[in-house]
């Protein structure tokens, strides 16, 4: 079905995307183990998109070229634009990032998907809420240690 095709490409680009946001992003991410975290969902994405590509192919489809597309792009100058104000600005926008990504993968979701296709999808989004949670656990990690700093004078 070349809509369930469609689809598939549209989430092995959006993968592709974040894995450049996530390039940009880890560069000015100071906290050890948000850096951690970034680069192993990182490779999250980089895994999504050679399985997805594997069921595109299965399902007798064409795997997309990968390239910046005009939502790379708006995703690669947000994702700029916050991480030049350090760690808290790249977690943000990685927030919005796997926000968009979570959603994208939802969308997909609600295809009439054959197996192949159902089982990675699932587990990629299960893995985008993961990302989404962790990242929103170290934003407020860190304006939790902001805030102490603030109260006591002294960094923590």
């Amino acid at each position: 079905d070349q809509k369930v095709i469609d689809q598939l490409n549209d989430l092995i680009q959006l993968d592709y995307d974040a894995v450049q946001a996530y390039d940009l992003a880890i560069e000015h991410v100071d906290d050890a183990a948000a850096a951690d975290d970034l680069e192993l969902f990182k490779s999250d994405h980089e895994r999504h998109i050679i399985e997805l590509t594997a069921v595109v192919t299965v399902l007798g489809g064409s795997p997309k070229d990968l390239g910046r597309d005009v939502k790379g792009v708006l995703i690669e100058g947000m994702t700029k634009l916050r991480s030049v104000t350090g760690t808290k600005g790249a977690l943000k926008a990685m927030r919005m990032n796997e926000k968009i990504t979570n959603k994208m993968y939802e969308k997909a979701l609600e295809l009439d998907l054959p197996p192949v296709a159902l089982e990675i999808v699932l587990l990629n989004r299960d893995d985008e809420r993961r990302h989404l949670a962790a990242i929103e656990a170290h934003i407020e990690r860190l304006g939790e240690e902001e805030d102490r700093e603030e109260v006591t004078g002294a960094h923590v």
